[in-house]
């Protein structure tokens, strides 16, 4: 499995040495590492360039858009507040000869945004440090010293740029036609296997999602709960799962129709997601029931969001007549050894009790 190592694209200076990002995991945006597949795409297309162009150094840009089709719920806070917050989401993996990982990490843009502007055409800079529009950038100054950059711009089968292939050296140089050509395939080619591996990722989240609600189906419920459990039996993190159900649903589906009660759902599915944060997750898993996986979250954190969730649901604006939920809250201690399906039991009793006692205070 290639290794994957992110840097802060808002922490990194003009000539960032991009030999020491080798040896140095920097703490960073969860965006800006790949899954598995798409890393390997990224190692493969920068060792097939470099090879082919003799370079010691190949990178590949993401100038807009993404590469892959990063789950919402898989990334952490900080990555929901840094993308809530406008940070910039372009991203520069490199490949350094002898290097055995892809390192995620940023020393200029300006070269490969003007590369962009001639599609289908490789911009070529023989010596960075004589050209007057890039010698002051990151990558012709400070420890980074490049002087050789090749670049081949990559657009998807709508004609919308994505980023470019590049190809780097520390001596100036210029590239053979067959090495330019081959560029040019390599760039295309890439292109094309990210975009069947996006397709294949969003098949994949389909089959994971409930398409009423948008929010996780039970497949994808028991998945992510099984993720969770076994990342608490690794790390002994606590780990809270809260487990709801919409009070009198039938009859208000008998009353207002079906329809209205989906309505009903995906409102509800909405306000549910409000108070979470990004690393939470929400499956609708039946017909009324929805389920909430808090990583991290001790009993006390679990009671306060449900208590947020109650509080929104009272604030709502129903369309036919208030609408509640009862909640029901189970919490795996740190270092506690469980087998998640009796942590998924317990929230369904503590639901079911709550359920009760409501009906009782009635």
């Amino acid at each position: 499995m290639t290794n994957l190592r992110a840097a802060r694209s808002d922490q990194q200076q003009p000539g960032f040495g991009l030999a020491a990002a080798a040896s140095v995991r920097l703490p960073g945006h969860p965006a800006s590492e790949p899954d598995e597949r798409l890393g390997q795409l990224l190692w493969n297309v920068t060792s097939l360039a470099g090879m082919l162009c003799d370079t010691p150094i190949a990178m590949v840009s993401q100038l807009q858009g993404q590469f892959d089709c990063t789950e919402t719920g898989a990334l952490s806070l900080a990555a929901a507040v840094a993308l809530d917050g406008g940070m910039d989401q372009r991203r520069q993996w490199w490949r350094l000869s002898g290097q055995s990982d892809i390192v995620c990490s940023t020393a200029d843009f300006g070269l490969c945004e003007s590369a962009a502007l001639t599609p289908e055409r490789i911009t070529e800079i023989s010596d960075l440090t004589l050209d007057q529009r890039f010698a002051p950038g990151g990558m012709a100054k400070g420890p980074t010293g490049l002087r050789f950059y090749a670049a081949m711009p990559m657009c998807n089968q709508r004609g919308d740029l994505l980023g470019t292939l590049c190809v780097l050296d520390r001596k100036p140089r210029l590239l053979e036609q067959h090495q330019r050509s081959g560029l040019h395939l390599l760039a295309r080619q890439f292109i094309t296997q990210v975009e069947l591996h996006r397709d294949l990722q969003m098949l994949q989240r389909q089959t994971l999602t409930d398409p009423l609600t948008g929010a996780g189906n039970r497949r994808g419920f028991d998945r992510r709960l099984r993720e969770e459990w076994s990342r608490h039996l690794r790390s002994g993190e606590v780990l809270s799962l809260l487990m709801i159900d919409v009070d009198m649903f039938k009859q208000y589906n008998d009353t207002y129709g079906h329809p209205a009660g989906d309505d009903v759902l995906s409102l509800l599915c909405e306000l549910l997601r409000m108070p979470l944060r990004a690393s939470d997750f929400v499956a609708r898993v039946g017909g009324d029931e929805f389920a909430v996986i808090l990583p991290n979250t001790p009993e006390v954190g679990a009671e306060l969001v449900v208590e947020r969730i109650q509080a929104m649901l009272q604030a709502a604006k129903w369309p036919h007549c208030p609408v509640s939920i009862s909640a029901g809250v189970a919490t795996l201690s740190p270092g506690e050894v469980c087998d998640f399906a009796t942590l998924l039991q317990r929230a369904d009793q503590a639901m079911y009790m709550r359920k009760h006692s409501r009906r009782g205070d009635d």
